[in-house]
C-alpha cells in the first residue's frame, strides 16, 4: 500500500522568483534610503536656517542697541573720549565709537557707530551690528537712524502724577501760525492730556469735563464721570469715551528746570510799576536781557511792562493781584518776549500776564524747585494766559476766567471751574519757544536698514567710512 503525498511541502521557488524578491527588498531599501537622506539634509538645512536666523537677529539686536547708545549720548552731550566717542577720521562734524568682545550666545558681538553732524539739530546715527559665531563667517546688520530736535511742548498738558479736572473743564487745540483760538476757524482735536502715573485716578474727569482730543496714562485708564467725554472730530455721539484716543502706556521724560547760569542784572524786590529791557542796559552774548530779582509782587495797577527779548530769574515768590499785571508786548516794543525762571511760589490773580503778541512761544513760565521739593502755581486771574508752564515738581492749578492757551508740563494739574485749555499745536514745533533749552532732546525720525553692497551707490547701499571699513 503506497503512502499519501506530503501536502506541507510547498514547492520550491524558482531561482528568477527568488531573485526578483531580493531585487524588490534592495529597491525598497535603496527608496527608504533616499528618503532619510532627503530628510536628513532638510534637518541640516533647517538647523543652517535656523542658525542664520539667530545670527541675523542677534547682529539686528547690537546695531539697534548701538542706536540707543547714540541717541543716549546725543540727549546728554556724551560725545567725548569719557563715553568712549572720537573725532572720525574723515571728518571733524562726525563722532564714532567701537566696542567689540560683547558677549553673547554662541559666538561674540561687536557695534560700530557713526554719528555725522553730531553738533546740528539733525544728526544722522549710523550703527553696524556685528555678530562672531562659534564657526562661520560673522553676521552683520547696519542701520540709519535720522535724528531731529523733540519739542519739550509735543504735548498739551502732561503730568507726573495727577490731572484732575471739574465742573465745565474744557480741553481742546489750536495754531498759533494761523491765528488766535477761533472755535470755528482755528479749532482742533491734537490736545493730548497725559500723566506719566501708572497708579489709579492718575487722570480724572469729574463732573462735565471734556477733552477734544487724547487722553494718555503710565498705566490706569481715565477716570471719566457720566458726564465727561474723551473725544475727536471723527469720535461717534457714543461711547462718550473714545477707546481709540485713550492710551496707557504714556512716559516721557521731565527733568529739573534750571534758571540760567549767565551774567544778569539784579532788579532787588519788584512792587511797583518797571519796563523791561531798562533804558541803557545791554543784552547777552544770546541777544536777551538778563535780569535777576528777589520778588515781584504787583498790587493796584502796577505792571511790568517787557518790550523786548528778556529772561528774568525770581529767586523768592511772585504774586499778581488786584489790577496788577505783567504785560509782553504793546506800543515801542521789538522782538518781545518772556521767560521768568521762579524758585518760589507763583500766583497770578489779578489781570495776570498779558501776551499782547497772542504767540504762545513768546511767554514761558519755568518752576525751578528742585526733585524732592514741591513748588504752587496757580493761574487765577482775569485775563487770559498764553505761555507755555514747565514746572516739573510744581502743584499747578488753572482756575481762572479767561482761557488758557499753549501748554503746560507740572508735578500734579487741577482745571477747574469754567476754566478752558488751548493747546497751541505750532509749540510741537521745536525751537518755538523763547528758551534754547527747551528743545533740548532728540527723537528718531527715520529708520531704515542699509542691505545693499557698499560702494554701488544704490538708496540703500552700506556705509563703508570709518569706523565701519573695519569690516565692511
Amino acid at each position: 500500500m503506497s503512502s499519501p503525498p506530503n501536502t506541507r511541502c510547498a514547492p520550491k521557488p524558482s531561482r528568477t522568483e527568488r531573485g526578483s524578491a531580493l531585487i524588490t527588498v534592495l529597491l525598497l531599501a535603496a527608496v527608504i534610503s533616499l528618503f532619510a537622506v532627503h530628510l536628513l539634509q532638510r534637518a541640516v538645512l533647517e538647523e543652517q536656517l535656523a542658525a542664520r536666523s539667530v545670527a541675523q537677529s542677534v547682529a539686528g539686536n547690537l546695531a539697534e542697541g548701538g542706536i540707543e547708545d547714540a541717541l543716549f549720548a546725543a540727549n546728554n552731550g556724551y560725545f567725548n573720549s569719557t563715553y568712549g566717542w572720537t573725532t572720525a577720521s574723515d571728518s571733524a562734524a562726525a563722532k564714532v565709537k567701537t566696542t567689540t568682545g560683547l558677549a553673547v550666545t554662541q559666538g561674540s558681538g561687536e557695534v560700530f557707530l557713526r554719528v555725522d553732524n553730531y553738533a546740528s539739530s539733525s544728526p544722522t546715527i549710523i550703527a553696524l551690528g556685528v555678530f562672531r559665531p562659534l564657526t562661520g563667517a560673522p553676521v552683520v546688520k547696519q542701520l540709519r537712524c535720522g535724528i531731529v530736535r523733540r519739542s519739550t511742548w509735543s504735548n498739551g498738558m502732561v503730568s507726573k502724577s495727577v490731572i484732575t479736572f471739574s465742573g465745565n473743564a474744557t480741553v481742546d487745540s489750536y495754531d498759533s501760525s494761523l491765528g488766535v483760538y477761533n472755535a470755528s476757524t482755528n479749532r482742533g482735536d491734537q490736545a493730548t492730556v497725559a500723566s506719566n502715573s501708572t497708579a489709579l485716578d492718575s487722570l480724572v474727569l469729574n463732573s462735565n469735563a471734556v477733552i477734544y482730543g487724547y487722553a494718555a496714562t503710565g498705566g490706569a485708564a481715565p477716570n471719566v464721570s457720566s458726564n465727561g467725554r474723551i473725544y475727536g472730530a471723527t469720535s461717534p455721539a457714543n461711547p462718550k469715551v473714545d477707546p481709540s484716543r485713550v492710551r496707557t502706556d504714556f512716559n516721557q521724560n521731565i527733568p529739573d528746570a534750571t534758571a540760567p547760569t549767565v551774567a544778569a542784572t539784579s532788579l532787588g524786590s519788584v512792587s511797583s510799576g518797571t519796563t523791561l529791557p531798562r533804558v541803557g542796559d545791554s543784552p547777552g552774548t544770546d541777544g536777551r536781557y538778563h535780569y535777576t530779582a528777589t520778588s515781584i509782587s504787583l498790587a493796584g495797577n502796577n505792571t511790568l511792562s517787557v518790550t523786548g527779548p528778556v529772561d528774568l530769574t525770581v529767586t523768592g515768590n511772585l504774586a499778581i493781584s488786584g489790577n496788577g499785571q505783567i504785560s509782553i508786548g504793546g506800543s515801542g516794543s521789538v522782538s518781545p518776549s518772556l521767560n521768568i525762571y521762579a524758585a518760589g511760589s507763583v500766583a497770578l490773580g489779578g489781570n495776570g500776564m498779558l501776551n499782547q503778541t497772542n504767540v504762545p512761544g513768546n511767554t514761558a513760565l519755568y518752576g525751578t524747585a528742585p526733585s524732592g521739593t514741591t513748588q504752587s502755581i496757580s493761574v487765577t486771574g482775569n485775563g487770559e494766559f498764553i505761555g507755555a508752564v514747565y514746572a516739573p515738581n510744581a502743584n499747578v492749578s488753572l482756575t481762572g476766567n479767561g482761557a488758557v492757551n499753549g501748554a503746560v508740563i507740572a508735578n500734579n494739574i487741577t482745571l477747574g471751574g469754567n476754566g478752558t485749555f488751548h493747546y497751541d499745536v505750532h509749540l510741537a514745533v521745536a525751537g518755538t519757544t523763547t528758551s534754547s533749552t527747551a528743545d533740548r532732546y532728540y527723537r528718531p525720525d527715520t529708520w531704515i536698514e542699509l542691505t545693499d553692497k557698499a560702494g554701488t551707490g544704490a538708496a540703500f547701499a552700506r556705509d563703508n567710512r570709518p569706523p565701519f571699513n573695519a569690516v565692511l
